[in-house]
């Protein structure tokens, strides 16, 4: 159905059937909304049970019931330019009822107001805060991006709705970040991609529920368009230092571009890098003197033909999960060198398209699409973050860290053993030892059907050392066409190669004892005035939500800051190193409760000294609240 909303209101039998492909759930808070009727929402209460899919068994009378009573109030109220006329929404005070109904549980006080900005119902963004006041002033002050990934778009459409003059600084020929540099076969988000997107800029082009890599690229494309931000954006650039100015009490940031440096002066800088942006290779005795093609999922070389080769592929996290299958399909041989199992989980969403009734109604219902968001967003927000701290009267810590933990853990191993339990040395392979979470959870793929394959060798043996054209491990040699590295980032060296030289000469990277970086809030750091982070330390997600919501959270926080230096008429402030420790201790002290420290977990999250520096310990709502508005008491000015 390709009509629009007035025009296909015009034949009502067919919108009502075209709306059983839409989640029953989501129609009827679309419906108690518009008609403030709360009735609709104690006959679907029954049979809404909890997050992710609210497509949910409801008796078809009471469906029908609901899609008749909304193509009803609608065929009333939208006019010709599919508009909605004058009507009166539901008074906020019951929007909580709707929420709690629309989620399958009581959504607490604490999270409404977060809840209601995520809805974003009204004309002004309660996200734009600041944006209002900043444009109010004459003078504003110059800002640098570094990166133009999807932190980096965010914060220049927000920069440029307040009236700052800005430039982006771009390593690579195109916007994307890590979306325009991972390109290998099956690479996707693992977040559903109708929050994987700016609330204030929803996308109807999905064509799944968990998008792949074009997809995205896409929309960051599309989104860099619509605001007009390529002019702003300095590509094949790569920025080789930034200097903090004392005297000027402004940074300066040496940039290369066709190998002619230049200065380039601000007063603000923003860093907006991230975490995944600097691929990191196996440190495997020998790799360096493998004489055949050595690609890292980040680097994918699209001209070498995999048909009929025998690759080796070394990593089994989020890339591999992804690559591999794809892999699968065309090699001779994959041999699949695994150091540690991660914990998969069965998502029956995972591979779903979206059909033409669900994307039009998504489109083309009003408030459709920012309800079936706000479920989404609830299913991914809080949901477990307790489930993953430790219970220091378990009885089984050793595998597990909680009642719930283990829950998880015995209903993950059955679907393992559902696909693969015939095969018991396979299974003992594919069992993680660790509690749940511990590690990066991964969607499953298709992933141990793949490792049935005939072609496919799961090898758990430690690697000694590659030489020319094999790998060899403790029991055997493999000779090799060619070695797929899915072996992830240099998350802990954020920023790094970039010097960041700070008040006094302190260099950054010096600073955080190079593997171990820390700010305030995830944002600001001592000695470095006006400098900010976007996907900074100890904001990565690994309980729920998306690195939209802590972008948007980001920005906000920023454009506070900015609107407190304007509002005070101060050239730059600086965290004090008081509240720096104070909130990195409490960080610390959260994170020691936490299953990513747990003593049988090592990953990417955690540094050389075991200190986790990627991810928030934090709730959503905690994190939302910490950034709401900026702490006057937290910084000095001058």
């Amino acid at each position: 159905m390709k009509l629009s909303l007035y025009d296909a209101l015009q034949n009502p039998e067919q919108i009502i059937e075209t709306m059983k492909d839409a989640d029953i759930a989501t129609l009827a808070l679309v419906l108690t909304y518009i008609t403030s009727d709360l009735s609709y929402l104690e006959k679907i209460k029954p049979y809404v049970k909890g997050a992710f899919d609210y497509a949910v068994n409801v008796p078809e009378d009471i469906s029908l019931e609901i899609r008749s009573a909304l193509t009803k109030k609608l065929l009333k109220i939208t006019n010709k330019n599919n508009k909605l006329n004058k009507f009166n929404p539901i008074e906020n005070k019951y929007l909580d009822q709707l929420m709690s109904v629309g989620v399958g549980t009581e959504v607490a006080k604490e999270y409404i107001p977060m809840m209601e900005e995520e809805l974003n119902f009204d004309t002004f963004s309660a996200r734009d805060h600041f944006i209002d006041n900043i444009k109010k002033h004459k003078n504003k002050p110059k800002v640098i991006i570094v990166g133009s990934g999807l932190c980096g778009i965010l914060a220049v459409i927000k920069l440029s709705k307040a009236n700052i003059p800005f430039t982006i600084i771009e390593k690579n020929d195109s916007i994307g970040g890590t979306w325009y540099e991972n390109n290998y076969p099956g690479c996707g988000v693992d977040t559903p991609n109708h929050v994987y997107a700016y609330s204030f800029e929803p996308s109807f082009e999905w064509k799944e529920f968990y998008s792949k890599r074009d997809s995205i690229y896409k929309y960051l494309q599309h989104c860099v368009n619509k605001f007009d931000l390529t002019k702003h954006i300095k590509f094949n650039t790569t920025v080789e230092s930034i200097k903090y100015d004392e005297s000027l009490k402004i940074w300066k940031s040496t940039i290369i571009y066709e190998g002619i440096k230049t200065t380039i002066e601000s007063n603000i800088v923003i860093s907006a890098v991230g975490q995944l942006n600097k691929p990191s290779l196996p440190d495997i005795s020998g790799i360096e003197t493998f004489n055949k093609p050595l690609i890292h999922t980040a680097k994918w070389d699209k001209n070498y033909n995999f048909n009929n080769k025998i690759v080796a592929l070394i990593g089994t996290g989020a890339s591999g999960m992804q690559v591999a299958p794809e892999l699968a399909k065309i090699t001779k041989k994959l041999i699949i060198f695994q150091r540690t199992p991660h914990w998969i989980i069965a998502n029956p969403n995972y591979h779903r398209k979206l059909s033409k009734g669900k994307k039009w109604v998504l489109e083309n219902i009003p408030y459709y699409a920012s309800w079936y968001r706000l479920q989404l967003f609830w299913g991914f927000c809080d949901g477990i973050h307790e489930s993953l701290c430790k219970d220091p009267n378990w009885h089984f810590p050793e595998r597990s860290i909680n009642h719930t933990n283990e829950r998880f853990r015995i209903n993950m191993i059955k679907h393992i053993e559902s696909l693969v339990g015939d095969d018991k040395e396979l299974l003992d392979k594919v069992i993680p030892d660790y509690p749940p979470y511990g590690k990066r959870m991964l969607m499953d793929n298709n992933w141990f059907k793949m490792l049935k394959k005939e072609n496919v060798n799961l090898i758990t043996d430690k690697i000694n050392y590659i030489n020319q054209n094999s790998i060899t491990t403790i029991n055997k040699s493999y000779n090799i066409d060619a070695i797929v590295a899915a072996t992830g980032f240099n998350a802990g060296k954020m920023i790094w190669p970039i010097k960041v030289i700070g008040k006094k000469g302190i260099n950054l990277n010096d600073y955080w004892e190079n593997d171990n970086p820390r700010a305030h809030i995830g944002i600001t750091v001592p000695n470095f005035p006006n400098f900010f982070m976007m996907y900074g330390p100890n904001t990565n997600l690994a309980h729920g939500g998306s690195i939209v919501f802590q972008g948007e959270c980001q920005i906000r926080y920023i454009l506070g800051c900015i609107n407190l230096l304007l509002e005070k008429n101060y050239n730059n402030m600086d965290c004090k190193i008081e509240s720096y420790i104070q909130y990195n201790t409490k960080l610390d002290e959260q994170h020691g409760k936490m299953v990513w420290t747990h003593n049988k977990v090592d990953s990417w999250y955690r540094n050389k000294s075991g200190r986790v520096t990627t991810n928030s310990p934090w709730r959503l709502v905690d994190y939302w609240n910490f950034t709401r508005e900026p702490k006057e008491t937290d910084y000095i000015f001058n």
